[in-house]
C-alpha cells in the first residue's frame, strides 16, 4: 500500500523562518519526500511541528488526491516489483505537466557523431533532403507522422538530383534522372534510426517513463535499392557467365574483373580491395576496414582461378596500391564503387540480365559455400560477420586453412578459363 502525508522537516527551517511543505510517499517501509511550492509560519504547526494550518491542508490534500490518481493508472500487478523510487519517478513524470520535446535534427547531428565515417553521409543527406522538405532545420520529434513520412518520399523521388557548386558553395538542381523509390526509402531508414535512438535514449520503460510514444516509420512500406538481385545471391548462371565473359570495352572489363575478384577472395569488400597495398607470397592478410569496433584479421589465399583477373587489375602504373585499376576507376572508393556498379549495369543491359551490384558478389559466395554442404556457423566466420564472437562461444573455430578450402571448394564448383 502507498500512503502519503503532508509534512514539514525541523532541520529544513528557512532563514525567514519558514519551513518548506513536502509530501511524505512510503512504500514497501520506505519512504522518499517530494517538494511542493507551500510554506508553513510557525504558527501553523503545532509545537511538534504537525501542520495544523486547514487551508495548508486542503492544499495538501488535493495535491494528494492528484497522486493517487497517477497511481491508480498502475495495476496492482505492475507495483509489486516496483519501488517507492519508480513510484516517485512516476508522480514526478505525470505531474510535471511538461510536454517532452527534443529537436530531430539537433539529435540527429548527436546520433552522426558516433557513426564511422564510411556511413555519416547517408545520414547528413537523408537530413539535408528533410530539411528542404521542410523550409527549415526545426523538426519536434513528436511532429513526425506516417503522412509527414510519405510526403517526404515523395518530395525526394520528385526532386532533381543536386550537384554542390564548389563556387557559390551551393546545391544546384540538375538535369539528371530523378532519385528512386529505392533512395527515398534509404533516407527513410536512415531517419527511422535517428528515432529510434531517441527513443532508446529517452525513454525509461522501468520506471514507466515513454516520452516517444509512437513509431510513424513502422507502417511504412519501404523499398530496398539495387533491384531484384542487388543484395541476394545471383544464380550460378549468371556468375558463371562473368567468369568467362569477353568485352572490348575496358572499363566493363575491370567491373567484370573486379567482381570476380571480389567472389574469388571469399566474398571481400571493395573497401578492403581499394585500400589493399602489395604484399609478399601468396596469403592476402589484412583487417575489414569496415569493422572498428573489433579485430577482424583476414588471413585469404590467392586462389589460380582468380589470377589472371587480378593480373588485368595490377596494369596500373601505381604501385602503391594492390590493385591501381581500381583507383583507377575512382579517385575514393565511393566512387570506385559508384563506377563499377555504372559498368555492370551496362553489361547487365548488354546481356539482358536484372540489376545487381558489386555487393552482390559477398552475399553469392556466402550461398555457394552453404550450398556444398557447410554450416552457417563456418560460413558466418569466412566472412567474418559480426556474430563471429557468439558463434565461437558454441562452435571451435575454424583454421585459416580450413576457411581457405571452404574457398577453393567454391571455385572449383565453376567453369575457369
Amino acid at each position: 500500500m502507498i500512503t502519503f502525508k503532508a509534512i514539514v522537516i525541523s532541520n529544513n527551517r528557512r532563514k525567514d523562518g519558514t519551513f518548506p511543505v513536502k509530501i511524505r510517499v512510503t512504500y514497501k517501509g520506505v519512504s522518499r519526500r517530494l517538494a511542493t511550492a507551500m510554506v508553513c509560519k510557525p504558527t501553523d504547526l503545532t509545537r511538534s511541528l504537525k501542520i495544523k494550518n486547514a487551508d495548508i491542508l486542503s492544499q495538501a490534500d488535493k495535491i494528494i488526491i492528484q497522486m493517487r490518481e497517477v497511481i491508480k493508472e498502475v495495476s496492482p500487478f505492475e507495483l509489486e516489483d516496483k519501488d517507492v523510487d519508480w513510484v516517485v519517478n512516476r508522480i514526478k513524470d505525470k505531474l510535471s505537466g511538461e510536454k517532452f520535446s527534443l529537436d530531430f535534427f539537433e539529435w540527429g547531428k548527436k546520433v552522426i557523431k558516433q557513426k564511422s565515417p564510411s556511413t555519416q553521409g547517408a545520414y547528413i543527406r537523408a537530413l539535408n533532403a528533410l530539411e528542404r522538405f521542410l523550409g527549415k532545420r526545426e523538426l519536434d520529434v513528436n511532429d513526425i507522422t506516417k503522412v509527414m513520412l510519405l510526403d517526404f518520399m515523395e518530395f525526394v523521388e520528385a526532386e532533381p538530383k543536386l550537384h554542390y557548386n564548389c563556387k557559390t558553395k551551393e546545391f544546384e538542381p540538375t538535369d539528371k534522372k530523378k532519385v528512386s523509390k529505392a533512395a527515398s526509402s534509404l533516407m527513410v531508414m536512415k531517419l527511422q534510426h535517428i528515432y529510434n535512438a531517441a527513443k532508446e535514449r529517452y525513454n525509461d520503460e522501468d520506471r514507466g517513463m515513454t516520452r516517444i510514444p509512437r513509431s510513424p516509420f513502422d507502417s511504412i512500406k519501404k523499398v530496398f535499392p539495387s533491384g531484384d538481385y542487388g543484395q541476394e545471391p545471383l544464380p550460378r548462371e549468371i556468375i558463371q557467365k562473368m567468369i568467362l565473359a569477353k568485352t572490348s570495352d575496358p572499363s566493363v572489363r575491370t567491373a567484370l574483373d573486379a567482381f570476380v575478384v571480389s567472389f574469388g577472395l571469399m566474398g571481400v569488400n571493395l573497401a578492403d580491395l581499394y585500400a589493399a597495398k602489395p604484399f609478399p607470397g601468396n596469403r592476402w592478410v589484412y583487417n575489414r576496414a569496415k569493422i572498428t569496433s573489433r579485430k577482424a584479421e583476414m588471413r585469404v589465399d590467392i586462389p589460380v582461378q582468380i589470377e589472371p583477373y587480378l593480373r588485368r587489375l595490377q596494369e596500373g602504373a601505381d604501385t602503391d596500391w594492390w590493385l591501381p585499376e581500381l583507383h583507377r576507376m575512382g579517385s575514393k572508393k565511393n566512387i570506385c564503387n559508384m563506377q563499377i556498379n555504372k559498368y555492370l549495369r551496362r553489361w547487365q543491359n548488354d546481356e539482358e540480365i536484372e540489376g545487381f551490384t558489386l555487393y552482390a558478389a559477398r552475399h553469392s559466395w556466402g550461398q555457394y559455400a552453404r550450398d556444398l554442404g557447410h554450416d552457417l556457423a563456418s560460413v558466418n566466420e569466412c566472412l567474418c560477420h559480426k556474430d563471429n564472437l557468439e558463434i565461437g562461444r558454441i562452435y571451435a573455430s575454424l583454421s585459416w586453412e580450413q576457411k581457405n578450402d571452404i574457398n577453393k571448394a567454391v571455385l572449383e564448383s565453376f567453369v575457369w578459363e
